[in-house]
């Protein structure tokens, strides 16, 4: 199979139908699923998950087959596997969610606020993945709450949207939230009135900002270990002690009416996890996996972040990705304040009228799909005829056993392992990325 794609010719099933690109997070982990399965014996979740991905979009859950009556074209659709962690389906149900967000908020300047996790809690995070998760999206909602409320600043109640990353762009462990937060509050009297924050650019001073949050989310830590909540193998006071004299990373953006672009990044991800196929290539022949990402640190004052390459073996790169997941049944996206649907249907129509958003119209499947594709979606790639003939293709029995679990690839974690370390698009290279077992 590998000597087929390597000259050039498209590789098909044994029914006929082609086979999925090679290129491709999907293709990574039909190549090495199970392997990672025997090798790190991950839990039950995760292992639906992989199986999940290796499916996605290929002939194992079928599809349709799409033939212009024109000249002939055909076009072959296989169906996404819709599991809610796939980093490579649901692009539909997140320009949804996109249009609902919009829907929510209100007739007013929003500020993008991200409250950033410290890197010593790394390890606490990773063991109590839902409890910390969670405090985390509560003490930013604290945070936003409390410092707007005061008179000196807002004096109301805001509306925020809250949601949940645990990735940078280079797929590292980097736990945050990012927020879109009203520019101004609510007041709780009984007729209710929009109340500006007294700054022209943010809500509340940085200092304040990054020391709220500080003070709320080692208190609520502290409440959690006391209840047994969460476990915590070292001296909490050492940690705590040092967590204290650091200042927290509040990146508190100015306030925009336009919120087009901040819907469009918190939603990117809303459906999947850490990236998609546009920033991912994988080299079937030798098994590494080359990630893009944004260079932060290089990055000048006013210019966009230099691109830079990571290159890890499949192994390290399933486990980047995999690394992620949320656990079961948490709420990534929280909406908090104005935003929420219980507050809203208190509120009722109090509200003023100056802060209402006029009745949002939502967009049908087919402009969600013309926004996707970047084309119409029904009309034919060669002779732009409308006219098609849809041909069902049905569940590939055969597929996992001859495409999946029998085939041939490169060595992987021992050899393939040797070559993990950072390629730079500037003259300074990186230092070596440390082995799975570091991370």
């Amino acid at each position: 199979m590998q000597a087929l794609r390597a000259t050039g010719e498209t590789p098909h099933c044994r029914h006929g139908d082609p086979l999925p690109p090679a290129d491709t997070i999907g293709q990574l982990f039909r190549d090495y699923g199970e392997e990672y399965i025997k090798v790190f014996h991950p839990e039950q979740r995760t292992i639906r998950l992989i199986r999940s991905i290796r499916v996605c979009r290929t002939p194992a859950l079928g599809g349709r087959r799409v033939v212009c009556r024109e000249c002939g074209h055909t076009r072959y659709e296989y169906f996404s596997c819709g599991n809610s962690q796939c980093p490579q389906c649901q692009g539909i149900k997140r320009l949804q969610w996109q249009d609902r967000l919009a829907a929510r908020m209100l007739r007013v300047p929003y500020c993008h606020i991200t409250f950033t996790l410290p890197h010593e809690l790394n390890g606490l995070a990773r063991r109590n993945t839902a409890q910390v998760y969670d405090l985390l999206l509560r003490s930013a909602w604290q945070t936003v709450s409390v410092l707007c409320a005061r008179a000196d600043n807002a004096g109301g109640r805001p509306g925020m949207t809250a949601v949940l990353h645990t990735w940078g762009s280079d797929l590292k462990y980097h736990v945050h939230a990012h927020c879109l937060v009203t520019f101004g509050g609510l007041t709780d009297d009984a007729a209710p009135v929009w109340k500006w924050p007294r700054r022209k650019n943010k809500l509340a001073p940085f200092r304040k900002l990054c020391a709220t949050f500080r003070w709320v989310m080692l208190s609520g830590l502290k409440q959690l270990l006391q209840s047994g909540q969460v476990s915590y193998q070292g001296d909490f006071a050492v940690l705590e002690a040092e967590l204290e004299r650091k200042r927290w990373v509040v990146n508190h953006q100015p306030p925009t009416a336009d919120t087009k672009v901040i819907e469009e990044y918190l939603g990117r991800y809303i459906s999947r996890i850490g990236i998609s196929n546009k920033r991912f290539h994988y080299d079937v022949q030798s098994g590494q996996v080359r990630i893009e990402y944004n260079d932060y640190a290089r990055q000048q004052p006013g210019q966009p972040a230099p691109k830079a390459y990571r290159t890890l073996p499949p192994l390290v790169a399933m486990h980047q990705l995999l690394q992620h997941q949320t656990p079961a049944h948490f709420q990534r996206v929280r909406h908090y304040g104005l935003h929420a649907a219980s507050t809203r249907r208190k509120i009722g129509d109090q509200l003023p009228q100056a802060v209402k958003k006029e009745g949002q119209t939502v967009r049908t499947l087919i402009q969600i799909l013309r926004a996707l594709l970047g084309t119409e979606p029904f009309r034919c790639e060669q002779c732009g005829s409308t006219g098609f003939e849809v041909q069902p293709i049905n569940s590939g029995r055969n597929y996992l056993h001859s495409h999946v679990l029998h085939r041939d690839r490169s060595p992987p974690f021992g050899q393939a392992g040797k070559t993990d370390h950072w390629i730079n698009t500037s003259s300074r290279g990186g230092e070596p990325e440390p082995a799975l077992s570091e991370r």
